[in-house]
């Protein structure tokens, strides 16, 4: 009979237990996925304006960035068009 008593007071620590540490995986997930998003969007922005930035002008970034817009609509044109 004392067991019994036993194991119904350590069910419930269990699950506690194990929800407790679902939420720390889950909440870890989280912190880790924000921080990588943050490097990736961080070295896109320095790689777009500081990298380059001394080695040319503005007329190369101006010329990319048309020639960018120019290409632009064919490329998409051909991503999407049907393939026969």
């Amino acid at each position: 009979m004392c067991k019994a008593c036993w194991e119904v007071i350590k069910c419930p620590g269990k699950v506690l237990c194990c929800c407790c540490e679902c939420a720390c995986n889950m909440l870890m997930g989280f912190i880790c996925s924000a921080v990588v998003l943050l490097v990736v969007i961080g070295l896109i922005v320095y790689f777009t304006v500081y990298y380059n930035k001394d080695s040319g002008g503005s007329d190369d970034g101006q010329k990319m960035a048309e020639q960018l817009i120019k290409q632009a609509p064919q490329n998409f044109r051909d991503l999407f068009k049907p393939l026969n």
